[in-house]
């Protein structure tokens, strides 16, 4: 259900934007990663939703683009570079779940890693944007940290979502900036220390075993126990709808309301098990190609066109 009925909040997100591709048969794609799909799963939920960064001007980039602005989210300022290559990321089945290909299955070329814009192009951005009610970031740059900064001083929640460290000093810049820290506890060895002095609230997410919060850095850690799941289709994008849930629950009547941190954080969970009843990251079919994967998302091939 929408966050609200009288109002309708918004989102801006940026960071890990890829393609998803499934093969099995044909070439089927979605756009992916978790900065898309924290945005994907909001507008699901009846937020406003705008995906922010570079991707390449190459055929998953220009399908990204096409297809989130098909889907209803802003994305004014998704640029398509033809000096980037779009991110890819390939999904197989591994025993009774997926796993992730970071290569072409075909040749063995590494996909495009994400490479952030210009620090200089944040101000424009927030200059030509209406300012958002919270702001996303799962990946540290000078670009994300300059969204964050100005964008809280003008009044945005602002939800990090760190999976590594990267540059050290700008990780604990992005710590500090946010109001709102959330990571699972499979990426948390890279970078826990660094989260000691974070003065917000953390959300700790631990798989089977539920999730912890803490408040502020006064106060200790509070459990919660894990959501029932029944049968699992696939866990892809799991932890990206109990992200979009926590915050949708956590913002009410256009302001955040920390005391509900615990009820958000089930709420959050309970979406993220019924996800896990169907196949990709959304329930919507992910769109069939009737062509071969190199033209598409292979590097080695869309860098030569």
């Amino acid at each position: 259900m929408p966050v609200s009925a009288k109002r309708r909040p918004s989102l801006a997100s940026s960071g890990y934007t890829t393609v998803d591709v499934l093969l099995n048969g044909a070439l089927r794609a979605a756009p992916g990663g978790t900065a898309s799909n924290v945005a994907r799963a909001a507008l699901t939920l009846g937020w406003s939703s705008a995906v922010i960064g570079t991707i390449g001007d190459d055929p998953a980039g220009r399908f990204v683009s096409e297809q989130l602005h098909a889907d209803g989210i802003d994305t004014t300022h998704l640029y398509n570079d033809h000096r980037w290559t779009t991110p890819v990321l390939v999904q197989e089945a591994h025993l009774d779940d997926h796993r992730w290909r970071f290569q072409c299955p075909i040749c063995g070329t590494k996909f495009a890693s994400y490479r952030p814009p210009s620090e200089d192009l944040a101000a424009a951005v927030v200059d030509e944007s209406t300012t958002p009610d919270v702001f996303f970031f799962d990946r540290v740059s000078r670009f994300t940290l300059e969204l964050a900064r100005r964008w809280r001083e003008h009044g945005s929640f602002v939800v990090f979502e760190p999976s590594t460290v990267g540059r050290s000093h700008l990780f604990d810049q992005a710590v500090q900036a946010a109001d709102l820290i959330k990571f699972s506890s499979q990426r948390a060895p890279a970078f826990r220390d660094r989260l000691v002095s974070a003065p917000g609230l953390i959300v700790e997410t631990l798989g089977s075993s539920g999730a912890r919060y803490r408040r502020n850095i006064q106060d200790g850690w509070v459990r919660v126990a894990a959501r029932p799941i029944e049968d699992v289709v696939d866990s892809a994008g799991a932890g990206d709808w109990t992200t979009a849930g926590l915050i949708n629950d956590l913002l009410l009547d256009g302001h955040v309301a920390l005391e509900r941190i615990e009820s958000a954080l089930i709420a959050g969970q309970e979406l993220a098990a019924r996800s896990l009843s169907w196949e990709g990251v959304h329930p919507e079919a992910m769109r069939r190609f009737d062509i071969a994967f190199e033209p598409f998302g292979c590097p080695r091939v869309t860098r030569s066109r």
